[in-house]
């Protein structure tokens, strides 16, 4: 008796979700609280669900083009509207919000993820952007290292230490 009361509560208990997407640039800056709302914020609401927080979308460039097929035309986008949302559903609710967002023309791309049960219920806003590291900036970086670390050396110093790696590697 009290494992069939265990299961009961596990199937109306609710997780907390997060979404993260992609909308189409195509919406003005205008009315795009109003598509997010239309989008995710009603969906959810429609199901029982609440939402925690989010974090307004920004646009911003895409690392590669995105395709998206609406009917039988194609459109690629360089660019996209980035937001995500936190929000507490039931389980047997997400596959229906799953075919919701799938409908909807101005998501280009999406994620849903279950949140683990310690998880902040308020989106932080800390974007980073990504740091990328090229090889040559790399090894400029080393050489200054060893620059400031031996000081300036003029071309006697140089041979000397040409000569004493050469000596170093004849001998090993």
């Amino acid at each position: 008796m009290a494992m069939e009361n265990e299961e009961m509560t596990v199937g109306s208990e609710t997780n907390l979700y997060e979404i993260g997407y992609l909308l189409s640039p195509l919406v003005p800056i205008e009315e795009v609280a109003s598509a997010i709302d239309k989008t995710f914020r009603m969906p959810i609401e429609s199901l029982g669900g609440e939402v925690a927080s989010q974090l307004m979308p920004f646009l911003r460039p895409l690392a590669y083009a995105v395709v998206k097929s609406v009917g039988s035309k194609r459109s690629s986008y360089k660019d996209a509207y980035f937001g995500a949302m936190r929000f507490d559903l039931k389980a047997d609710q997400v596959e229906a919000l799953n075919k919701m967002i799938e409908k909807s023309e101005l998501v280009l791309r999406y994620i849903l993820i279950r949140l683990p049960k310690n998880a902040d219920r308020v989106i932080t806003t800390g974007y980073r952007k990504p740091v990328i590291r090229r090889e040559h900036s790399l090894e400029k970086i080393i050489k200054d290292e060893v620059v400031a670390e031996k000081g300036e050396m003029n071309e006697e110093q140089i041979d000397k230490e040409i000569e004493g790696l050469l000596e170093e590697k004849v001998v090993a």
